[in-house]
């Protein structure tokens, strides 16, 4: 795994911990509730990074694909939200897309009459 996607992972992990923070804290003081705002931030700044290999349409799908599905397993955890069997299969519908999407990107020659824009 190369260090751009270590870094994605970062991003996601990050950005798992700052979603978490804003429901745990939501009845917390005005400075503990600034914490995930700069999780936030500090999730942007890594997914950055990772955007300067990984092409963007991937890395934001996975970025946001994985958020969603990894805070609904901490919500299901940790809050006590329940995982029906329809939302489930919507989390695998979720993986099923980034990883067609994963495999789509950068990988197909161009049309001839694809007009780029660039």
């Amino acid at each position: 795994m190369s260090f751009h996607w270590l870094i994605l992972l970062a991003a996601i992990a990050v950005e798992l911990l700052a979603t978490s923070a804003l429901k745990a804290f939501v009845a917390a003081p005005v400075l503990v509730a600034v914490l995930p705002l700069v999780l936030i931030g500090l999730s942007f700044a890594l997914l950055s990074i990772a955007l300067r290999v990984i092409p963007m349409a991937v890395a934001y799908a996975v970025w946001e694909g994985l958020g969603i599905v990894g805070i609904a397993l901490i919500g299901h955890a940790f809050f006590a939200e329940h995982l029906t069997v329809s939302r489930i299969l919507a989390l695998a519908l979720i993986i099923g897309g980034i990883v067609l999407l994963e495999r789509g990107v950068g990988h197909d020659a161009p049309e001839k009459d694809e007009r780029r824009l660039v």
